[in-house]
């Protein structure tokens, strides 16, 4: 499988990867989420490294019958502690996609959300902007591409961009070569 991911799909698609590894020919992260990110938390009003908001628990096994969800439910919400899982796995294997081809695809329009000031998003942004250049260090054979006419919605902006991804992971792949600079 090539697995492609979009801003939080960028981890479930590591979280995939991590459980079934021998699967996975490689990856495309486009304009991906980090495990350390700073992300606008509603129910706390503010800024936060989701991953320090993680609570001490087990993420269940994935539900595969029954009815889903219709409304947020902040007992079912496991994210923050995907988020510490990943860092810490990353903190004893910090490349585990091993030599499987790997880009990752950011955006380079990055406006600030609304009501953050010009000062705050500075130091997100260059603290976001460093982590996604840092996810291409998750396989030895791996690319950062930075659009800079693309917003977060990559796949929209620019979708050739990710389609050539595509084809570009799955041929050094079938290949068994490294990915081209």
């Amino acid at each position: 499988l090539v697995l492609v991911g979009h801003s939080i799909g960028g981890l479930l698609v590591r979280f995939y990867a991590d459980r079934y590894g021998s699967d996975i020919a490689g990856v495309v992260l486009v304009d991906p989420a980090h495990e350390s990110a700073v992300l606008y938390s509603v129910p706390l009003g503010r800024w936060v490294r989701l991953r320090d908001q993680a609570r001490d628990r087990a993420v269940p096994e994935v539900r595969l019958e029954g009815k889903a969800s219709t409304q947020y439910n902040p007992d079912e919400d496991y994210l923050a502690v995907e988020f510490k899982q990943l860092y810490l796995s990353r903190q004893s294997n910090p490349q585990p996609l091993g030599s499987r081809p790997l880009i990752v695809l950011a955006a380079g329009k990055r406006p600030a959300p609304p009501g953050t000031s010009d000062s705050l998003w500075t130091v997100l942004r260059k603290e976001r902007d460093e982590q996604v250049l840092d996810l291409a260090r998750l396989s030895r054979n791996a690319r950062f591409v930075l659009d800079s006419s693309s917003s977060h919605a990559i796949q929209q902006d620019n979708p050739p961009l990710v389609a050539r991804s595509i084809q570009e992971v799955l041929d050094a792949f079938t290949r068994g070569a490294r990915l081209a600079p």
